[in-house]
């Protein structure tokens, strides 16, 4: 078998000249691109030559250029090689630079010259930025950006541009268009498009040149709230309590809160009736280049709050910005009281009566139940405001007490804002009429002798 290795035609040609006792010349450089600052050495071979009255020089460009080093090599015929050294600091127009070496001898027609291009052991790293459009300055809400990824002065032109958002990859450029520069080195533009958000994103470009390290940089990108305006106010402001009534001894939370303040000099005061309640002490946070606001307060709730309010005043240094009120009757919840009372009878028929003290909201639902039956003919009666806002009912209804049967009670049995039922009973009699003494927990229906009321909460 015959194996056959390739070698370079400019090797071969260099061996064919050394058998034929041609001289020749060989310029080698760095194996490894090298960045700018950086020197890098080439080394230059000539010969052979039957004598040492040779000269090397080296230029640069058209400038010569200093040798650091130079060796004499015989071999066993007697011919002389030179072997020559220069250090070279490469700069990054040196795209367009390239190194000679140039060796004469008495006995060539012309010197031997071989040159290489300095773009072949250069790299230089791009410069990388982003821009938008709008200016990121002033983005208003809601805004389409261009997002602009500047990739300036590099070389080779070979490279991949990656867009990240918050740190995950949205889109890949393989060797994406350049456009070369007067000086040799290549710039490219890639444009993103997203849409500005008052919550911020950080969007990267990121440069992968040369198999080198990734070059990156990044932006916030952030949609700004406009600014204040004469006569007008864009603070945005909410007040807000809770989601369910609540019943007078306890006390509610309200909220507020508010953004895209300018600074953090911002007073919350919470009034009640015009009485000043403690003072909450706003939370400020910065968001990007303005505050966030929040303030709280804990109001008790009282029987006679239908009629109540409280007012939040927000003032930012010394201009009042808001004063909003919130009705607490949305909140309140006002549990009735439920009594049941027997009139004397006339002749066969005796009156009885629910009565129903101080309930909000408005909406109720009371039915009657004889021994746990709906009572037949019972209708809604209508309810009467009271002077401090709660709501006052009651409802008559007209037994026959001649008819004869086991002992008979009579329920009223109220139903209010999806609480569960309060109800009061009695047992009917035809002697001197009877009250009601309402129980404070639920239980089942419970009878007391002589006095034949009956009651129960459920």
């Amino acid at each position: 078998r015959t194996y056959v290795k390739c070698i370079p035609l400019s090797v071969c040609r260099q061996l064919f000249s050394l058998i034929a006792g041609q001289a020749f010349i060989t310029l080698m450089g760095p194996s490894q691109r090298t960045a700018p600052g950086n020197s890098v050495p080439f080394n230059c071979t000539a010969g052979p030559f039957s004598s040492c009255d040779f000269n090397v020089t080296w230029m640069k460009n058209r400038d010569e250029y200093p040798a650091s080093a130079q060796r004499l090599l015989t071999d066993n015929k007697g011919n002389y090689s030179v072997t020559s050294k220069a250090w070279v600091t490469l700069a990054s127009q040196d795209v367009s630079s390239e190194i000679t070496c140039e060796v004469t001898h008495r006995e060539l027609a012309e010197p031997l010259r071989k040159s290489l291009n300095l773009s072949q052991v250069l790299r230089v790293v791009p410069t990388v930025t982003i821009t938008t459009n709008p200016p990121a300055g002033y983005i208003p809400v809601p805004q389409r950006v261009n997002l602009t990824c500047h990739a300036s002065h590099f070389y080779p032109s070979h490279l991949h541009l990656i867009w990240m958002e918050n740190g995950h990859k949205i889109q890949t450029q393989v060797s994406p268009q350049v456009t070369r520069n007067p000086d040799g080195t290549y710039s490219l533009e890639h444009t993103w498009q997203t849409e500005a958000k008052l919550a911020g994103r950080d969007f990267a470009c990121w440069v992968l040149h040369d198999e080198q390290p990734a070059i990156w940089t990044n932006i916030t990108l952030r949609a700004q709230a406009p600014r204040l305006k004469k006569g007008r106010s864009i603070y945005s402001h909410v007040l807000q309590g809770p989601l369910q009534r609540s019943e007078p001894g306890t006390s509610i939370q309200l909220t507020y809160m508010s953004s895209w303040f300018p600074t953090q000099h911002v007073t919350v005061t919470w009034h009640k009736n015009n009485h000043t309640l403690l003072k909450s002490q706003p939370t400020v946070h910065l968001s990007g280049d303005t505050y966030n606001v929040t303030s709280s307060v804990l109001v008790p709730l009282q029987a006679d709050d239908v009629f109540s309010h409280v007012l939040c005043h927000v003032q930012h240094k010394a201009t009042v910005l808001s004063q909003q009120i919130i009705r607490l009757d949305q909140y309140l919840r006002v549990p009735p009281a439920v009594t049941i009372s027997q009139a004397l009878p006339t002749s066969d028929l005796v009156a009885i009566t629910c009565h129903v003290q101080r309930f909000y909201p408005q909406d109720i639902h009371l039915t009657w139940l004889e021994n746990c039956h709906k009572f037949k003919g019972a209708g809604q009666p209508t309810s009467k405001q009271n002077s401090d806002g709660t709501y006052t009912l009651e409802s008559l209804q007209m037994v026959n007490v001649s008819l004869q049967g086991s002992e008979r009670v009579l329920t009223c049995k109220v139903q209010h804002e999806a609480q569960p039922p309060i109800q009061a009973s009695l047992i009917l009699s035809t002697e001197a009429h009877a009250t009601y003494k309402p129980i404070a927990s639920p239980g089942k229906l419970t009878s007391t002798s002589g006095s034949r009321w009956v009651t129960s909460v459920s």
